[in-house]
């Protein structure tokens, strides 16, 4: 019985002790994934004004663990990031593509504060392409929201950003009055990093209002802010908006260049196409005062092919009144005639009625409604107020009734307090004898408490010494068996790394073996083949037409099967992998794939140095696998393809909008498309995670570290 009481004790403390580690190092996990989620996020927020491009992929890491961990809100807020970015330096299209997915996980999750996040931001590309109403109309719904939610930063953003449309639409009255209100908002928080953009725009709105000194002096006090909250997309904009206002104050082109130079430096350290086309436009400007219409053609060149890149219909207006101008003082008369044409064209979309009439109307009605609230607002005080007075006088008469009676409360209490008195005599003569046996039955219960601690002491003591070298004979046995595993999983893996790098390089010198033997071999015989047959052809005189057809399909059946060893060859060995490099050997590889069926998006970052040819032939065997696996199995219809490179490694990201399947199945994760994958990138030493679910389309993630 003893043994068994001690066998008992031990698998118990065992297990508590099991359990409490367990749960200890699932909660460090999960904790930590939301601290690298969160310090990701904050680092990606902090590069979208000063290193844009980089932001964006630090916010496609994002995504990937988002998905991964199945934390909708983290991968909401990287999609905005790319949004944004987006909408400084990219299209306005993959800026609302990036905006309209952060909108469907904000629903999804029924977090209002990101759906009002999502459709603020939204009017950024609707702006930039002359949607003007439709930019004022998703603001103020986000504007709705957030002041349901009382969230005063974002209401600023959301003010200023509709004092930029107004501004914009030609408007600028209305656009001082928004980014007034927004200022206000930023004093009343305290938060003067909204500042800097506000100011910026406020300039804008001054200039166009011809208050030149008022809008120099508001540049010179955004200036300082944007330098000392790092936001380089700032600076850019308000140095060129201080060049236009020392033109207008000075005319004199000297006085203006220095601040045009030093916006076209940091605008291509920022990679802002948008303000650069801003910057070559104005330089032309400039040029085109002091007479150099050569040079200022030149740059107005510049600007507009930057400006349609963006698809900035705005700067692409001012371009063509310069180019039209331009080539009227060259000569060009037919030039100029066809960029006032295009002109036209773009202030008919930018600037149309019915746009303007949605605008005011969806201004009006916002107004109309604030007002309505604050005069019910106003009726609910009073109304409070006035209930609040007649409670008060209720209040004051049950005062004076219960004034009255504690008044005869005190009276009676006056009357039996004579005879407590008398009996409280006594009781103290019957507390006193009672309080004397108290007092000895607490000795004797002190003295039971002192010998009954003692036993527990001793056997606590002895309990926990016990314990202790249990554990500690536990601990010394598993650290000696995990160093003995951690030995042998050591030398597995050195072994399974040797054998996968041999198979690579077989598969790959058999590639080229196979390749070389169809090209050299097989392809030269049926090219001779073809050759005698038409050498032959001269000679023969057919029965009838039937045999002559014959064997003129004879011919083209050679003639394609030349072709097809050809192909196959190539796909084995592709020479354009060994020339070009991995960005134009995928290219050329989805190319050759039928867009009407499979529709693939390629990007590539930072791949215009050649990797190893190694690393060049796994990824590309990698991404032509996952290709064809999308084509046999998912029965999708787009393909999107990502290839990054930066100082931490190579990323790829594959994703379709295929039927997906349950990543938990075995056989998916035994077939051998994903063996081969997870072997390659293994090879490299890499990463690769696969994210899908049935009906939900497939995502491939891997990570190279280089």
């Amino acid at each position: 019985m003893p043994n068994n009481h001690k066998k008992f004790l031990l698998l118990t403390v065992s297990l508590l002790f099991i359990t409490t580690v367990w749960s200890r190092t699932y909660s460090q996990q999960v904790n930590a994934i939301d601290q690298v989620l969160e310090a990701k996020t904050a680092r990606a927020k902090t590069l979208v004004y000063s290193n844009a491009k980089l932001s964006s992929k630090v916010a496609d890491s994002i995504i990937v663990l988002s998905k991964k961990y199945e934390k909708p809100l983290a991968e909401a807020t990287a999609w905005n990031i790319k949004g944004i970015v987006m909408s400084f330096i990219g299209t306005p299209d993959s800026a609302l593509y990036y905006f309209d997915k952060m909108e469907r996980l904000s629903i999804k999750t029924g977090d209002k504060k990101t759906l009002a996040k999502a459709k603020q931001n939204k009017n950024l590309p609707l702006a930039k392409v002359g949607k003007y109403a439709e930019a004022f109309s998703t603001c103020l719904e986000a504007l709705k929201l957030y002041e349901e939610l009382d969230y005063k930063e974002a209401q600023a953003g959301c003010l200023g950003d509709m004092g930029n449309i107004m501004i914009r639409s030609n408007k600028p009255a209305e656009g001082i009055r928004y980014l007034k209100q927004a200022l206000d908002i930023a004093d009343q928080i305290k938060d003067e990093s909204l500042k800097p953009n506000f100011y910026n725009s406020l300039a804008v709105a001054y200039t166009n209002t011809d208050q030149l000194e008022q809008a120099k002096q508001t540049y010179l006090k955004a200036l300082p802010l944007a330098v000392k909250f790092k936001r380089v997309n700032n600076q850019v904009s308000i140095n060129l908006n201080l060049g236009d206002n020392a033109w207008y104050m000075t005319k004199d082109p000297e006085a203006v260049m220095p601040y045009f130079l030093r916006a076209e430096k940091l605008a291509i350290e920022y990679g802002d196409e948008v303000k650069l086309s801003s910057i070559y436009l104005n330089t032309a400007i400039m040029l085109e005062k002091a007479g150099k219409t050569k040079e200022a053609l030149a740059y107005g060149f510049k600007s507009r092919d930057l400006a349609l890149k963006s698809g900035d219909m705005v700067n692409q207006e001012n371009v063509y009144i310069l180019l039209a101008r331009l080539g009227k003082k060259a000569g060009d008369y037919k030039a100029a005639y066809e960029a006032l044409d295009v002109k036209d064209s773009l202030s008919r979309i930018i600037y149309n009625k019915e746009s303007t009439a949605s605008m005011n109307e969806l201004q009006t009605k916002y107004e109309t409604e604030k007002k309505q609230n604050s005069i019910l607002l106003l009726g609910k005080q009073n109304q409070i107020q006035t209930l609040q007075i007649s409670k008060k006088n209720l209040l004051l008469g049950l005062s004076e009734l219960e004034l009255a009676k504690r008044m005869l409360q005190i009276n009676n209490q006056q009357f039996s307090l004579r005879e407590q008195e008398a009996a409280l005599k006594e009781k103290q003569l019957e507390a006193k004898t009672k309080e004397q046996r108290i007092r000895l039955l607490d000795s004797e219960n002190k003295l039971q408490k002192l010998q009954l601690l003692e036993r527990n002491i001793i056997i606590g003591v002895t309990a926990g010494l016990f314990i202790l070298v249990i554990l500690i004979a536990l601990l010394i046995y598993n650290r000696r068996k995990l160093r003995q595993e951690g030995k042998l999983q050591a030398e597995r893996f050195r072994q399974q790394e040797q054998a996968a790098s041999a198979v690579i390089h077989a598969e790959e010198s058999e590639r080229n073996r196979i390749a070389v033997e169809l090209h050299d071999g097989l392809g030269q015989l049926f090219s001779a083949v073809k050759m005698n047959l038409s050498g032959i052809s001269d000679h023969l005189q057919f029965k009838d037409e039937h045999s002559k057809d014959m064997f003129n399909k004879t011919l083209d059946m050679v003639d394609e099967s030349c072709r097809e060893v050809r192909v196959i060859s190539h796909q084995m060995a592709p020479n354009v992998l060994l020339k070009s490099g991995l960005s134009a050997a995928i290219r050329d590889f989805i190319s050759k794939i039928d867009a009407r069926k499979l529709k693939i998006n390629l990007e590539t970052f930072g791949l215009q140095e050649r990797l190893s040819q190694h690393t060049e032939a796994v990824l590309y065997r990698v991404v032509q696998e996952s290709v064809n696996n999308v084509i046999k199995h998912s029965g999708a219809t787009s393909l999107d393809i990502q290839l990054t490179k930066d100082e931490e490694g190579i990323n790829a990201m594959i994703e379709d909008n295929g039927k997906g399947f349950n990543t938990q199945d075995n056989k998916f994760s035994a077939g051998m498309g994903m063996k081969n994958i997870r072997n390659r990138v293994d090879y490299l030493k890499g990463t690769v995670d696969f994210s899908s679910e049935p009906g939900r389309g497939t995502l491939v993630a891997i990570h190279i570290p280089l």
